[in-house]
């Protein structure tokens, strides 16, 4: 499992002397937005909240691929046979959902090493990889640290020791740690979220085939397309004569030489009066998303009201959803 690098909120609890459902509901009260962390010898079990649902709970054996789950059924049922070390972690709003939506992944098997090759390097072959995932840097000796998390081989944030929060964009967070690289040795644990090409070992060589399960990746896809989509509503409804949905429909219709995967005759996703959007099995869902963000951005210019609209997507909580996915709701 990834583990956020931040301090802990609360460490070193039992989960023998937990009522699970309470103790839940008392973080959302306390800190609003975080996960639950519990370690055996074989088992692990990540739950994800904030303040008002549980958002992902994940529970892995050793060995096994990692099971998710929307009910903290499985989570009372794995605490219920044995006892777990527990630890709390925050993560604030803009945070969470990211965290609570990474997808599957699978590890390389051989770790790198900073004398095998430097931080800036790695990025450079990753980049020319297009690599989608996360690189988890330990410094040896050392309590600092960070997990670097990359979309298509672009760097799109951290999680750092020093910081609070569960993910920054901040490009100082990632030049204090290539500061630590200059006179501490670390390794590098590489994990992949599909199936790119594996990354070898400059000293052993080595070739490891990954097998992604991508199950869990466009669970909440919808729901934050969703909320995007509510967003427009609110922010054009007052100004413009006609139904928002009419006008962004119509922007699909003006855009098919563009994206025509907007084309209403192929079928391939539903778009309802509140927002919902429901797509068809074996569609390119990314690519209708970002064609939908885009013609949405078109419709907001047309009346200009890109200020108000950037105003509330910057207070949305939950924009991570879509900008993992490649998909930037900013303009």
């Amino acid at each position: 499992m990834l583990i956020p690098k931040e301090k802990p909120f609360l460490t070193g609890l039992n989960s023998y002397y937990l009522y699970l459902d309470k103790f839940i509901e008392h973080l959302q009260g306390e800190i609003g937005s975080g996960c639950f962390y519990c370690r055996s010898e074989d088992k692990e079990i990540l739950v994800y909240f904030d303040e008002q649902e549980i958002i992902r709970c994940i529970i892995q054996d050793n060995g096994e691929l990692a099971q998710s789950s929307q009910s903290l059924e499985p989570v009372t049922q794995s605490l219920s046979r044995k006892n777990f070390l527990v630890t709390i972690y925050y993560l604030d709003p803009s945070s969470i959902f990211f965290w609570g939506q990474i997808p599957s992944f699978q590890r390389v098997k051989t770790k790198l090493k900073t004398t095998d090759i430097s931080l800036p390097d790695l990025f450079f072959r990753l980049r020319q990889k297009k690599f989608s995932g996360f690189i988890d840097v330990n410094l040896q000796g050392h309590n600092d640290g960070g997990i670097l998390f990359l979309h298509q081989g672009e760097r799109r944030g951290g999680s750092y020791s020093w910081g609070t929060g569960g993910f920054s964009h901040s490009d100082d967070d990632y030049n204090r740690l290539l500061g630590l690289l200059q006179s501490n040795a670390a390794t590098y644990d590489i994990g992949q979220f599909n199936a790119e090409s594996v990354i070898k070992s400059e000293s052993a060589r080595e070739k490891s085939s990954i097998v992604v399960e991508n199950r869990d990746y466009f669970s909440n896809l919808e729901t934050a397309l969703k909320e995007f989509i509510e967003l427009y509503f609110e922010v054009v409804y007052k100004k413009i004569k006609t139904s928002p949905l009419v006008q962004l429909k119509q922007k699909f219709v003006d855009h098919l030489d563009e994206y025509s995967v907007l084309d209403p005759l192929k079928n391939f996703f539903e778009l309802y009066e509140d927002g919902t959007v429901e797509f068809a099995d074996n569609v390119p869902k990314e690519e209708i998303a970002a064609a939908i963000v885009d013609c949405t951005w078109k419709v907001v210019e047309d009346n200009k009201l890109q200020k108000k609209f950037r105003a509330a997507i910057n207070k949305w909580a939950y924009k991570t959803a879509l900008e993992v996915r490649g998909i930037y709701v900013e303009r």
